[in-house]
């Protein structure tokens, strides 16, 4: 039976819709203020409230088969199913089992059956529950390109995770990624209804806290207040579809998508210390898109319905609080 495309599948398949050209007809269309698109000036008084947009697809058949389409070539090479059939299970802890195809096998197996299980324990913790079924994973070679991969998770039968990596990619970095894809993998399980992108990667990144520390060389706060300092901060509200973090054509792909990552994580761990984990869940809780007079609507998260401020307001509360820490 042929496996119907998992959630974090279409999450990152609407990505690449993005970047094709696809009419998009926006339904919430207003003025936005110059000062949205810069950091906000931290010394002046909360913005003006911008809602994001609720956004709608031409036709919902032609919307399924461009995912159908982009899904079978950008995964032509990996084929979750091929992993289990084909590769040879070399090593498990009693959370994952570590697969090898084509004999790649780019890290030591006695390290990784021990610091795999640590990362699995850590990840668990922050998100304080387990998954019921074991997690396959296996290595691959590295992708080249502007916005090469480092990770992917697919939900199938059973969650399998793919690094992306050589014997010269540092342990840090294979640590981080299997950290941020079993983020997913506990997202997949947890909420359901996050089908949001940038809330998604960022909470998958929040997932690998010290592990993406050990790997950057800074936590998620140190990293956005270093981002502004150098000019470089990406601001959430006017990035927030992702879409510069996945341009094929940009040679700042991999740079921009850390950055707004390393951003939205911390983000997404003030939300939860200053507003609580049941009010994230909430927000978690989406609206799931819809079909509307054969188009296809998607809604954004409501951050104002949960919070009771926009996600700009928020960004800027969020910003504050990091400049206050950090002085």
């Amino acid at each position: 039976m042929r496996q119907k495309p998992s959630k974090r599948t279409l999450i990152f398949t609407s990505i690449f819709l993005l970047l094709t050209s696809i009419p998009i007809l926006v339904l919430t269309i207003k003025h936005i203020d110059s000062d949205i698109y810069t950091p906000p000036n931290l010394s002046s008084t909360i913005p003006t409230p911008y809602s994001l947009p609720t956004k709608v697809y031409g036709s919902p058949s032609f919307f399924i088969t461009i995912f159908g389409q982009l899904f079978r070539k950008e995964n032509e090479s990996i084929d979750p199913n091929r992993i289990i059939q084909d590769g040879e299970r070399v090593a498990e802890n009693p959370y994952m089992d570590l697969y090898v195809v084509n004999d790649y096998r780019p890290v030591d197996i006695e390290w990784w059956k021990q610091e795999s299980k640590l990362v699995y324990e850590y990840v668990s913790e922050r998100f304080n529950t387990t998954l019921s079924n074991k997690v396959i994973v296996t290595f691959v070679p590295l992708r080249t390109g502007n916005c090469a991969p480092r990770g992917t998770t697919f939900h199938e039968q059973q969650s399998i995770i793919v690094i992306f990596a050589s014997q010269e990619t540092n342990h840090e970095q294979v640590l981080a990624t299997l950290a941020h894809e079993l983020g997913h993998v506990f997202i997949h399980n947890k909420y359901e209804n996050l089908s949001d992108v940038a809330l998604t990667e960022g909470l998958a990144t929040w997932a690998a806290g010290d592990y993406w520390e050990a790997w950057k060389g800074y936590d998620f706060n140190s990293g956005v207040k270093a981002f502004i300092d150098s000019g470089t901060y990406l601001p959430l509200f006017s990035n927030f579809d992702m879409k510069i973090a996945y341009d094929n054509n940009s040679s700042k792909c991999i740079k921009n998508r850390d950055i707004l990552l390393t951003e939205t994580a911390s983000f997404i761990d003030y939300l939860s210390q200053n507003y609580g984990v049941e009010k994230l869940s909430n927000l978690f809780d989406m609206k799931q898109p819809e079909v509307i007079n054969n188009q296809r609507v998607v809604y954004p998260p409501d951050f104002k319905e949960v919070f009771g401020l926009e996600l700009n307001q928020l960004e800027y509360m969020w910003l504050k609080s990091i400049y206050h820490t950090n002085q």
